[in-house]
């Protein structure tokens, strides 16, 4: 027997579920760890004095490192190894890939802001492809600062087969 919600239209039927938020705060080590992570000497993320005289006039994180935080959600391991965006809706098969995302910046994040994060199952689609049906399974996620501002907007996709 298929469990309704690993068909289609039981997918369909739970576009809109949302993840619990995640909330993080910006800090100095958060981003010294991520600029050394990636190997970026912009001195905008770093040096004070440097982004004093910049346009932000402190430091700011660069906008990537929401990427980072995004793969280090929470997740139930009976799910895969993959960070699920909304774990309470575990992709119905085996296999995963990154369908892809695309991400949209509109604040700079500084230094003791509290970002929260909020994703939501906003699509699922099938297509047929070489392996079989593929699922399509597509979410969004908004990032605010503690202000209730927005400062980032990711889309992305999950294929399932």
């Amino acid at each position: 027997m298929v469990k309704e919600d690993s068909t289609l239209e039981g997918l369909q039927k739970r576009i809109g579920t949302e993840a619990e938020p995640l909330t993080f705060e910006i800090d100095k080590a958060l981003i010294r760890s991520f600029v050394r992570a990636v190997g970026d000497p912009n001195p905008l993320w770093q040096d004070e004095e440097y982004a004093r005289t910049t346009k932000y006039g402190s430091i700011v994180a660069p906008p990537f490192l929401l990427c980072a935080l995004m793969t280090a959600c929470p997740h139930d391991s009976r799910y895969g190894v993959a960070p699920l965006p909304v774990p309470e809706l575990p992709p119905p098969r085996e296999h995963i890939l990154d369908g892809g995302e695309e991400w949209e910046f509109f604040l700079p994040m500084r230094l003791g802001d509290t970002i929260s994060s909020r994703t939501r199952f906003v699509d699922v689609f099938e297509r047929e492809g070489r392996v079989g049906k593929m699922l399509f399974l597509v979410y969004e996620t908004t990032y605010t600062n503690q202000h209730g501002e927005s400062v980032a907007k990711a889309s992305y996709t999950i294929i399932n087969y």
